[in-house]
C-alpha cells in the first residue's frame, strides 16, 4: 500500500506527458543528427555519418554543433527507429519512459533524505512539471540523462551492504549517463572528489583508506569495461565538442552566472509571481545547503561542476541544462525549511509544518492543472505542430530529393534537418560568399536572420539564382554555376 501513492503519481505523469506528445518537432535540428546517427547505427554506417556531417558542421559558417553527439541517445533510438522509421511522435516514447524512471530515482532520492511525507511532496512538482513534461515533445537527448545522473546520484548515497554490487551498478550508471552526454564525466568526477575528502578526513583510518581504493577500482572497472566496448563499436566525433571552447570570453561567463541563476525560475512558470517566489526559494536553498554542507557534500559537488562547465560554456544552453540540478535545488530548499521550522517555538512549529506540506501541495496541483490544459490543447490541436514535419517543409524535401541530383549541396537554415530529410549534404550560410559552395538556396519566410540572409535580403547578394519553388514558407532557388 505504501507503494500505491508513488505508482499513481507515475501513471499520471505517464498520462499527461503522452498526451503532450506531438506529430511534429520544433525547428532546431539537434534532433535531426540524433536520428541520422540512430540510422547508422541500424545500417551499420557510423563512419559514413560522421564523415558527411563533418561536412555540414565545419562547411558552415558557424559550428552547430558537434560532429556526432555521444552515441547512447541514438543507441536508445535505434530500435525505434527501426519500427517506424523517422516518425517523430514514435521516437519520443523513450523519453516519455525514461522519465518514468527519472519520477522512482527522484522519490527514493528523497527518501534517503526527507520524511516519507515530503518524498512525496518533491515528487508530483517533477510528475507534473509543464516545464519538463513540455519537454518531453523534443527528441534529445536530456531526459535519458537525466534519469541515469539521479540514478547514479542515488546509487552513490544508498546505504547498501553489498558494496561490490553496488559499485558495479554505479560505474555502469555512470558510464550509461557519460555515452548520452559527455557531461555525465562530472559523475566520475564528483565521485572521485567524495573519495579523497573521506580519505582526507579519516587519514590516520588505514580501513577508510582501503574501502574508498576498493571503490573506486572496482566502479572505474565497471565503468572502464563498459567504455572500452562503446569506443570499440563508435566512431569519435565528440572531440568537436572541445573546438566550441575556443569562443570562451569571460564576459560571456559573466553574463551566463545571472542568466542561469535566473533560469531556475522556469521550473516553477514564467509568471512574476513565480519569479518573485524563487527568490524566497533560492534564499531556503542557501540555508539548506549550509545546513546540509557536511552530510550532503556529494550533491554539493555535483551541483557546483556542473554550474562552472554551464557557465564557462561559450553558448547559452538554456533551461534543459539545468535539469539535473533541479531536484538538488528543490532538496535543499525543503532541508532549508525544515532548518527554519526547527527553530520556531514547539507551539508554532507544526502548525508551519502543516502550511509548509500544504504550500507545496497546492504547487503541484497547480504544475497539474497547467500540465492538464497543455494536455488538452495539444489533444485539441490533433497533436500537429507547425516545423520540419508539416506539409510546406515536406513539399520543399520532395523537389529536393525528384527533382535535384543526389550529390547536390543544400544551403539551408537547419542544415542536419535537411540532410535527414532529403539524404543531400547541407551546410548554412549567413554569408554572401560561402552560399556559391551549394547547388540549391532554400530561404525561409519566417525566421528572418536566424541562420540564414533573409529572402528580402538576398538580391543584395546579387548571386546568380533562379527561383524554382516557392509556397507559404519557403523559397527554393537553383544556384546557377
Amino acid at each position: 500500500m505504501r507503494a500505491t501513492p508513488l505508482i499513481l503519481l507515475i501513471l499520471a505523469s505517464l498520462v499527461l506527458g503522452a498526451s503532450t506528445l506531438t506529430r511534429g518537432h520544433e525547428w532546431g535540428d539537434d534532433f535531426a543528427s540524433y536520428i541520422m546517427q540512430a540510422e547508422s547505427i541500424l545500417n551499420g554506417r557510423t563512419q559514413e555519418f560522421v564523415e558527411r556531417n563533418s561536412f555540414t558542421i565545419f562547411e558552415s559558417s558557424n559550428q552547430i554543433g558537434p560532429v556526432a553527439y555521444p552515441w547512447g541517445y541514438p543507441l536508445i533510438l535505434t530500435p525505434v527507429y527501426a519500427i517506424k522509421g523517422n516518425n517523430p511522435l514514435a521516437l519520443k516514447l523513450p523519453g516519455l519512459f525514461f522519465y518514468a524512471g527519472f519520477i522512482v530515482c527522484l522519490y527514493l532520492l528523497m527518501k534517503t533524505r526527507l520524511t516519507q511525507t515530503e518524498s512525496l511532496l518533491v515528487t508530483p512538482l517533477f510528475a507534473f512539471n509543464p516545464l519538463l513534461l513540455g519537454f518531453l515533445d523534443q527528441i534529445a537527448s536530456d531526459i535519458p540523462f537525466l534519469f541515469f545522473s539521479t540514478l547514479a546520484l542515488l546509487l552513490m548515497i544508498w546505504d547498501e551492504k553489498r558494496i561490490t554490487c553496488k559499485y558495479v551498478a554505479l560505474g555502469c550508471a555512470i558510464a550509461c549517463a557519460f555515452f548520452i552526454r559527455t557531461t555525465g564525466i562530472l559523475l566520475l568526477a564528483s565521485f572521485f572528489i567524495l573519495q579523497i575528502i573521506n580519505v582526507s578526513d579519516n587519514k590516520t583510518n588505514r580501513g577508510i583508506f582501503k574501502q574508498s581504493l576498493r571503490n573506486i577500482l572496482v566502479l572505474g572497472a565497471s565503468f572502464g569495461f563498459l567504455w572500452l566496448i562503446y569506443a570499440l563499436l563508435f566512431p569519435g566525433g565528440g572531440e568537436s565538442y572541445f573546438a566550441q571552447y575556443q569562443g570562451f570570453h569571460i564576459k560571456t561567463a559573466l553574463g551566463h552566472v545571472t542568466g542561469y541563476f535566473q533560469i531556475f525560475s522556469r521550473f516553477f512558470g514564467e509568471q512574476v509571481i513565480w519569479k518573485i517566489l524563487y527568490y524566497g526559494f533560492v534564499a531556503f536553498f542557501l540555508i539548506g545547503l549550509w545546513h546540509r554542507q557536511r552530510e550532503d557534500v556529494l550533491l554539493i559537488i555535483f551541483f557546483a561542476l556542473w554550474m562552472v562547465v554551464l557557465i564557462t560554456w561559450p553558448s547559452w544552453q538554456g533551461a534543459r541544462f539545468i535539469f539535473p540540478l533541479l531536484p538538488i535545488f528543490i532538496y535543499f530548499t525543503f532541508q532549508g525549511v525544515n532548518f527554519f521550522l526547527g527553530k520556531l517555538p514547539e507551539k508554532y512549529a507544526q502548525t508551519g509544518r502543516w502550511g509548509f506540506h500544504g504550500f507545496w501541495l497546492l504547487i503541484a496541483i497547480i504544475f497539474l492543472f497547467n500540465s492538464s490544459l497543455n494536455a488538452y490543447s495539444n489533444l485539441k490541436n490533433d497533436r500537429t505542430i507547425n516545423g520540419p514535419y508539416d506539409s510546406y517543409s515536406r513539399e520543399v524535401y520532395r523537389y529536393i530529393e525528384e527533382s535535384t541530383p543526389a550529390d547536390s549541396v543544400v544551403i539551408f537554415f537547419k542544415p542536419r534537418a535537411m540532410r535527414l530529410m532529403t539524404d543531400h549534404d547541407s551546410i548554412l550560410s549567413t554569408e554572401c560568399d560561402r552560399i556559391l559552395k551549394g547547388d540549391y538556396l532554400v530561404l525561409s519566410k519566417k525566421v528572418g536572420k536566424n541562420q540564414q540572409i533573409p529572402p528580402e535580403e538576398i538580391d543584395t547578394c546579387q548571386l546568380p539564382l533562379t527561383t524554382v519553388l516557392t509556397n507559404n514558407r519557403f523559397i527554393v532557388y537553383e544556384i546557377q554555376k
